[in-house]
């Protein structure tokens, strides 16, 4: 592998300055690129808050985890990836009232949570599913970075179960696509098992 690479496991500890903030719940790939732009961090000191962190602000990553190049100030200020969106009981009366209907009950209010994920890009959790063209070969576990692109070089692909688990390190150029909760492969399971365990 490349020495101008670095890991990002899920759930790996964030690091903003020398004070832990967090741990990584997503990496945001645009397919289209081929590129990580975004890292979702889970915050320690609000644990239900989730953080966007571009790319520019990943200084480095290894086994002890993901170092930020800002202070935890910054990273506290960042945007959050989970949006609300409320809608007042007066929301849905102006909409019956515009469509000229009557409600058959007052209204209550709704809130909506929804993922920013950017346009176009998938934000992987480390639980999708990786098939070849014929079946599941194991689950996501990490990826693998060109430090200075930010291109997906590498895929970690976990196998089998606890005791008898093999990680594979998947080149990025062998996946097909990816879909809601799955990665396809282009290759089949031979190749696959044909691959060094890390």
């Amino acid at each position: 592998m490349s020495e101008q690479a670095f890991d990002v496991s899920l759930n790996a500890p964030v690091f903003a300055e020398d004070a832990k903030v967090g741990r990584v719940a997503n990496v945001v790939v645009d397919p289209s690129h081929g590129r990580a732009t975004f890292l979702v961090v889970r915050e320690d000191a609000l644990p239900n808050t989730l953080r966007l962190v571009s790319e520019k602000h990943i200084a480095a990553s290894g086994p002890d985890g993901v170092r930020l190049s800002c202070p935890p100030a910054k990273f506290a200020a960042m945007r959050e990836y989970v949006l609300t969106e409320y809608y007042s009981p007066e929301y849905f009366l102006h909409m019956a009232e515009k469509e000229h209907c009557k409600l058959p009950m007052a209204p209550s209010s709704w809130t909506v949570e929804r993922p920013a994920t950017p346009a176009g890009s998938v934000a992987l959790a480390g639980h999708e599913a990786v098939e070849a063209t014929d079946g599941k070969v194991g689950k996501l576990d990490g990826v693998h970075l060109e430090a200075h692109t930010g291109r997906v070089i590498y895929l970690i692909l976990r196998q089998g179960h606890l005791w008898g688990a093999r990680e594979v390190a998947i080149p990025a150029g062998l996946v097909a696509g990816y879909e809601d909760g799955v990665i396809k492969l282009s290759v089949d399971k031979a190749a696959i098992a044909a691959l060094p365990a890390l």
